[in-house]
């Protein structure tokens, strides 16, 4: 059990590496401004974001075997992640402002 506990905390720790480091690469790509300036605040731009996201999910997975032209399911999932933590960002007043 102990050893089972060890390669999930080790397999936490390098999928939260390759998020952050997602975060990162796409906040230098993107800038603050896509979530700073959202129509009715960053959480209403979050909002839309997953939503969004959260409907690309759910048509990648009802067509199940018929490959995605843009973005695959792990990329889809990865992104909700990353939009969760910057929800967690602005909450916390951690977001950059400019």
């Amino acid at each position: 059990m102990a050893q089972d506990m060890e390669a999930f905390t080790a397999d936490v720790r390098q999928l939260m590496e390759e998020l952050g480091n997602l975060l990162i690469s796409k906040q230098l790509d993107y800038g603050p401004g896509n979530i700073n300036n959202a129509f009715n605040g960053p959480i209403n731009g979050l909002m839309v974001r997953i939503g969004d996201k959260f409907e690309r999910l759910k048509n990648l997975l009802r067509l199940d075997n018929v490959a995605p032209q843009h973005e695959s399911i792990e990329d889809s999932f990865m992104d909700l992640a990353n939009y969760g933590v910057i929800g967690l960002m602005v909450q916390r007043g951690k977001w950059p402002t400019q």
